[in-house]
């Protein structure tokens, strides 16, 4: 009998296969429950553990509630007709914020013991993926009902929430990120449905934005109406406006509403558990795996090498390249234009960034000109105002990362391993000069923003570039993360070394940004030569301290 090259089909598994299978999964679930039996009594120090740590989130979210609604209220009263649309456009950005964290996560990530023992096991794969669906809604869950007490506050607008309203808005969150969720589990399964949360997500975030501009220049009554009943992401925020006093026939519709949307979206996910690709969740785990080490060490920079891996699998197609120069001096400047032209959401990020800048600062200016704060709380306010300026620089000097990430690239260059750290100077900085100015022009004329908040802002991204730039590069310079300055002391303040030298950079940015930014906040304008002598001080020294240090990390690294 000739043998043909057609492959034959493995038969479906019958009662005969499954049956083992079904057993083999049900003892391991017994031998676990065996075990959790025997360590029950070891595990009472976790469960007060957790007691003690769940008790002081609360607290610490009682009172980040109450300080919300105090500066909600002092910005908007509780009768002001901006309100319901600024829930409908946080909730728009929230939505979005869910959506993609599902589809960076996946709520369904097995282990590896699991994804090599019992995955290909002839069972229903819904026995295997449903405690790991439980799990991911349940973490959902606690993000979404943070998120819902956080409303209840804006929703409240200077009063004190009440029980019941913070009742209902963490009800309101916590449906909101079930749904994101199952999304999550659906895109998992389908590369359509991914593609369609990812183009859903963004376009959720320019409505959002959208919302919210609109609210500081007045036009917001046509948009919020439309926003609110266009979906889960408007029916979310209209339900919130009801958190506060008496729930509107409406409000209560756009809260039903969701719940079935949710309930909707939960079922098709547990239905399409059994569908989901092995290859995908094989990725899924070991991304996971790699991501969850970074987290135990505390190294960020590899859950975001992770994002970076997951984000080159997706795309198709050869990348955006400039023309080679002829020049020899252009080369380094051209890598790192050609670098940030491949990655065009850096790009992005730095001009939401600088826009942030603007919003938050105008809002700041006007809370503090009802609330008179203390100099403690506008030493805070300031350095949280630094913060938005510091990210639209990191965001920009992502070449300089990748070469310390894998030093040989730069092996071969003909220059010295001091010139090539330096010249990740000039290309962000021009980028953080041209974007963010415009980006900040944009947003004060859409927002009708002072003077006074546009120079302050606008002085940043020109004269303060050069040490935004250098600031963010040193966290790319920095060398390997030093576990040694834990160890000065076994207490838990052992860790504060470690944590300053990590949040140097940054650091380093509010030193320049802090007092300019603050000043803008609550000064009728830039006239004081104290402050401007200050920032051009600062600004130099930064810049000179941090090339410095830049310069001889980048000589030690590549030293034999």
């Amino acid at each position: 009998m000739a043998l043909t090259s057609r492959r034959i089909p493995r038969p479906a598994p019958g009662p005969s296969a499954v049956s083992p299978a079904r057993s083999a999964v049900e003892e391991l679930r017994r031998t676990r429950a065996r075990r959790a039996s025997r360590a029950a009594g070891g595990r009472t120090r976790q469960v007060w553990t957790a007691l003690i740590t769940a008790v002081v989130l609360l607290a610490l979210l009682a009172g980040t509630v109450d300080t919300l609604s105090g500066l909600v209220g002092s910005l908007l009263s509780p009768g002001d007709g901006r309100l319901p649309g600024l829930l409908v456009g946080l909730s728009t950005l929230g939505t979005a914020g869910l959506l993609r964290l599902s589809l960076w996560l996946g709520p369904v990530v097995l282990s590896a013991p699991e994804l090599s023992w019992l995955l290909p096991l002839p069972v229903d794969r819904r026995w295997l993926l449903r405690p790991r669906l439980s799990a991911a809604l349940t973490a959902a869950g606690a993000g979404g009902a943070v998120l819902g007490a956080l409303g209840s506050a804006v929703a409240a607008s200077g009063d004190r929430p009440s029980p019941l309203g913070v009742g209902l808005a963490v009800l309101v969150g916590l449906l909101l990120a079930g749904l994101a969720a199952a999304v999550g589990v659906l895109a998992e399964g389908s590369a359509r449905w991914a593609r369609t949360v990812r183009t859903g997500s963004a376009a959720l975030a320019v409505l959002g934005l959208a919302q919210l501009v609109g609210l500081t220049s007045g036009r917001h009554q046509a948009t919020t109406g439309l926003l609110a009943a266009s979906g889960p992401w408007g029916w979310a925020g209209w339900a919130l406006g009801g958190t506060s006093g008496g729930l509107h026939p409406t409000q209560a519709l756009a809260a039903v509403a969701l719940a079935a949307g949710t309930a909707l979206a939960l079922v098709a996910a547990d239905r399409s558990l059994a569908t989901l690709p092995t290859a995908d969740l094989a990725l899924r785990s070991r991304a996971a795996g790699r991501a969850h080490t970074g987290l135990l060490l505390l190294d960020f920079r590899q859950i975001a090498l992770v994002a970076q891996a997951a984000a080159r699998a997706r795309r198709t197609g050869p990348g955006l390249r400039l023309p080679l120069p002829r020049a020899r001096w252009l080369v380094l400047p051209w890598r790192d234009a050609t670098a940030l032209l491949r990655r065009p959401g850096r790009l992005a990020a730095a001009a939401a960034w600088s826009a942030a800048s603007v919003l938050l600062l105008d809002a700041t200016r006007l809370w503090a000109s009802h609330a008179h704060p203390a100099p403690a709380t506008a030493a805070w306010l300031g350095c949280l105002l630094s913060l938005g300026p510091y990210l639209a620089a990191a965001a920009l000097v992502e070449p300089a990362r990748e070469e310390t990430d894998r030093p040989t690239r730069t092996g071969l260059l003909p220059f010295a391993p001091a010139r090539i750290a330096l010249s990740h100077l000039v290309v962000p900085t021009v980028l953080l000069a041209v974007l963010g100015s415009a980006a900040a022009i944009a947003t004060a004329t859409l927002v009708s923003a002072p003077k006074t908040v546009l120079l302050a802002v606008l002085l940043l991204f020109t004269a303060g570039a050069p040490a935004g730039i250098a600031a963010a590069l040193l966290s790319a310079y920095r060398g390997p993360l030093r576990y040694e300055l834990m160890s000065l002391s076994a207490d838990w303040f052992g860790v504060i070394p470690f944590v300053l030298w990590y949040c140097s950079p940054a650091l380093v940015a509010i030193a320049v940004a802090a007092p300019l930014l603050w000043h803008a906040a609550t000064a009728t304008a830039l006239t004081g030569g104290t402050v401007l002598g200050q920032f051009a001080v600062s600004a130099v020294l930064a810049t000179a301290l941090a090339a410095r240090r830049i310069t001889r990390s980048a000589t030690h690294q590549n030293q034999p």
